[in-house]
């Protein structure tokens, strides 16, 4: 018997990528806005607020993977086949196509015109160790989840005690990105070392997020049915969202705004958030996806989620530089922070959108024909 479609999930994706836009459209102007105006303080409390994005495409991706296969028997050809068609084709053709936009738009990239050999090369490079420079090195440290999603898989089928799991678990990640954002040093083990030196963009951290969608996946039947307190929930997001925001604004006025990119999504306080989030958009979502039309609108957002994640970068750039044209600038005023943030959703979603009607679904959006 197949399982219920869990709709809320299509609300927390279609949300995650929307606060992936909020950051991206934010960082500019956490970055370079005057600090005295207004622009520069929503940025970053937007900016901050948005940390969660992360985590939660994470617990979704885990969510959706642990409830799809958690009662079947796994087939590791077809599962890998399919994570390679959806996931890593699209990844290869978009890590083209940046390839060709850094040659138009940076004199200092070289790549069209190149030698056939050096054109691969160069590619093979760009694709499989420079993009953990770009916005898509998401793709890379994802891969890596899906190819020992078997190994969990079959792993966690064996728990018995989930809360206990859930919270032994917690603990040690919260260790781990202690460890590696405060009191980090390098061992001389190579493997270990580029585990710690890149675990931003690696499987070491992220898998919290991925393990705890796969154990409420895995309990759904009894998790759908527990009584969440809905003022409770909302205030520990709040207060815990006000705590991460607190902690940039105290790096801000204590080493200044070049500093404030040193926080990003790997701290404790955005895992404390996080897991404050997730049960809070969890009943939003709820709440929100009983209207049709906002439904149907979540649910088109999230199926796009993937193409907008690798198109969007590209059509911010374009749209701050059309805004800056018309207003000299792009990051002095709130209405431009707003202007950029609408322009680039709406641009995204319009891609993907007509994208989805064309042969090239599956090659940019990682979509088959809708039915």
């Amino acid at each position: 018997m197949a399982k219920s479609r869990v709709v809320e999930l299509d609300f927390m994706r279609a949300a995650a990528i929307l606060m992936v836009l909020v950051l991206h459209v934010t960082a500019a102007y956490v970055a370079y806005s005057p600090v005295n105006s207004n622009a520069f303080h929503l940025g970053l409390i937007l900016n901050q607020w948005s940390r969660i994005c992360l985590p939660l495409f994470v617990f979704v991706s885990g969510f959706g993977l642990f409830y799809g296969y958690g009662q079947k028997k796994l087939d590791l050809k077809d599962f890998y086949l399919r994570r390679f068609k959806t996931v890593f084709i699209p990844y290869l053709v978009w890590s083209f196509v940046y390839m060709i936009l850094r040659d138009v738009f940076n004199p200092s990239f070289s790549f069209i015109g190149l030698p056939f050999k050096e054109a691969l090369l160069s590619y093979i490079n760009w694709t499989f160790k420079e993009n953990i420079h770009t916005p898509i090195w998401f793709v890379l440290m994802i891969v890596q989840l899906y190819f020992i999603f078997p190994v969990l898989l079959s792993l966690m089928a064996r728990i018995r005690k989930p809360l206990q799991f859930i919270a032994v678990n917690f603990l040690l990640y919260f260790s781990i990105i202690t460890y590696c954002r405060f009191f980090m040093t390098m061992s001389g083990i190579h493997i270990i070392d580029w585990l710690q030196k890149y675990y931003s963009v690696n499987f070491v951290g992220w898998y919290f997020y991925f393990i705890l969608g796969g154990v409420v996946a895995q309990n759904w039947s009894i998790a759908k049915e527990i009584h969440l307190n809905k003022l409770l929930t909302a205030l520990l997001y709040v207060i815990t969202t006000f705590l991460v925001i607190i902690e940039a604004y105290l790096g801000f006025i204590k080493y200044g705004q070049s500093h404030l990119e040193a926080y990003t999504s790997m701290r404790p306080t955005v895992l404390i958030n996080s897991m404050a989030a997730i049960p809070a958009i969890y009943l939003l979502a709820q709440k929100l996806m009983k209207q049709d039309k906002l439904a149907t609108l979540f649910n088109s957002i999230s199926r796009y989620s993937y193409g907008i994640f690798f198109v969007h970068p590209q059509i911010l750039t374009v749209v701050k530089k059309v805004v800056g044209k018309f207003y000299g600038t792009y990051t002095t005023r709130v209405f431009q922070l707003i202007l950029v943030f609408v322009l680039t959703t709406v641009c995204s979603y319009i891609f993907c959108y007509i994208v989805d009607r064309t042969p090239f679904r599956m090659l940019l959006l990682g979509l088959s024909k809708k039915k």
